[in-house]
């Protein structure tokens, strides 16, 4: 690690009421707090990371006020892609949607979202002088607010299915989300939800989380916990996902670890390759016990199961019948329309109930902002891709593994305005950025 020390004059973070300190320690709280988009929230909008994250926005606008400059690395075509789509956004909301307050709203969420939980994020990252640390700390805060969800969604889930016990009658939540969650899989169990709202958004945070925190946890020197603790973690991981049940995961998460294993192909082989012959009988007996406890729980089967049943669930009948409805109605637009969408909230605008809303949001990004839209979204992670996969070092392996399937996961959500994604794509961008720009195996 001795690569990453930097003793450069002024590096270092001064501590004190300084914008760059208290930035530092807010930044952490949003990090830790993240997970919390449902659990200990105030409302169904106003949650613990959403306040950090205002304060970092004021922050930041203290701070260009104050210097009257950005910070180096800052601003880039990412951030002039979310002003474009910004734009688009209140421009189509005042050709369709002017007067109508729930398309108000919808527009306030675009830009609160971008503004608050990309830009502000991006521009606290780029502020804080000492890199090496804040990269310690963001590693860490990801690690142990992911692993006491997934603890928290692990203990969930038997409490209620081997107790009867819900464990979240004791959590306070918003009154919109207060309501009994009890969602079955294979009529047999409760799926965990963790912090979140709905057992999908909580996998998603999973599947963004988990790999860094792996990586925390084996590879980037900073974890000095004892193996058995390092084991006992993983497994509890790797459980999370599966008492979630979340058929999206299932298929969402195995593509992003394929396409990743492609990519990295030759670093996975000089990896296995330099190991010791200890280190594979380890992995053999992680095996054998991965075998027994699948016979005994059927782990594999239920995963197979839950797929099948989602397939010829009613869900998937009703997901079709709003794709349906999306292409009957999208075709019949004019091409104003298609260019800029019906505007935020479409459904609302055209007189039809949310029950018409395809649950993707590149779906809902075209109904509502059109081809145009579509587009710079597109374009969006496009660029956030484009940096995660020019990563060298051993830490791209694992982002990309968590930014391929948070946007595949966006294919069967549209809950935009929850942060990890965001948060994991400013991440990936500022690393590239600050540590492994044209370098070679920093970690």
């Amino acid at each position: 690690m001795d690569i990453l020390q930097n003793d450069k004059p002024g590096a270092r973070l001064q501590k004190g009421l300084t914008i760059e300190y208290v930035s530092y320690i807010l930044l952490l709280l949003y990090i830790f707090t993240m997970p919390f988009v449902s659990a200990f929230a105030f409302t169904g909008t106003i949650s613990l990371p959403l306040i950090f994250a205002v304060f970092l926005f004021i922050l930041m606008a203290a701070n260009i006020v104050k210097t009257g400059k950005l910070p180096s690395g800052f601003f880039g075509f990412d951030i002039l892609i979310i002003l474009c789509f910004l734009f688009l956004s209140i421009f189509s909301f005042l050709i369709n949607g002017v007067g109508i307050a729930i398309s108000f709203n919808h527009t306030v969420a675009y830009i609160s979202t971008f503004l608050l939980f990309y830009i502000a994020i991006k521009f606290t990252l780029f502020l804080i002088p000492d890199k090496n640390l804040l990269l310690k700390r963001i590693l860490q805060f990801i690690s142990y607010t992911t692993l006491i969800s997934a603890l928290y969604g692990n203990v969930e889930f038997i409490s209620s299915n081997a107790f009867g016990v819900n464990l979240n009658d004791f959590i306070p939540r918003p009154s919109i989300y207060s309501d009994p969650y009890t969602p079955v899989v294979l009529s047999l169990f409760y799926r965990s939800r963790g912090f979140a709202y709905e057992s999908g958004v909580y996998t998603q945070m999973l599947e963004v989380f988990a790999p860094v925190t792996i990586y925390y946890i084996f590879f980037s020197g900073y974890c000095k916990w004892v193996k058995g603790v390092k084991i006992f973690l993983t497994i509890t991981l790797f459980l999370s996902f599966i008492f979630a049940a979340s058929s999206a995961t299932f298929i969402a998460f195995p593509i992003a670890i394929f396409i990743s294993c492609c990519l990295y192909i030759k670093k996975i082989f000089h990896f296995f390759t330099h190991r010791s012959c200890f280190y594979y009988l380890k992995i053999f007996i992680v095996l054998i016990i991965t075998y027994i406890v699948n016979n005994y729980l059927s782990l594999y089967s239920s995963v197979l199961l839950s797929l099948t049943e989602k397939m010829n669930s009613y869900s998937m009948y009703d997901r079709q019948s709003r794709i349906d409805f999306f292409n009957s109605t999208f075709s019949r637009f004019s091409p104003l329309k298609k260019m800029i969408g019906q505007g935020p909230a479409a459904t609302d605008i055209i007189g039809v109930d949310g029950w018409h809303v395809v649950v993707s949001l590149y779906y809902n990004v075209t109904f509502e902002l059109g081809f145009i839209g579509l587009f710079l979204l597109v374009f969006l992670f496009g660029y956030i891709s484009f940096y995660t996969l020019s990563i060298k070092s051993k830490i791209g392996f694992f982002l990309n593994i968590a930014v391929i399937s948070g946007i595949i996961h966006y294919y069967v959500v549209h809950d935009f305005w929850v942060p990890w994604v965001w948060f994991i794509a400013v991440f990936s961008i500022f690393f590239k950025k600050k540590f492994d720009s044209g370098k070679k195996n920093l970690l």
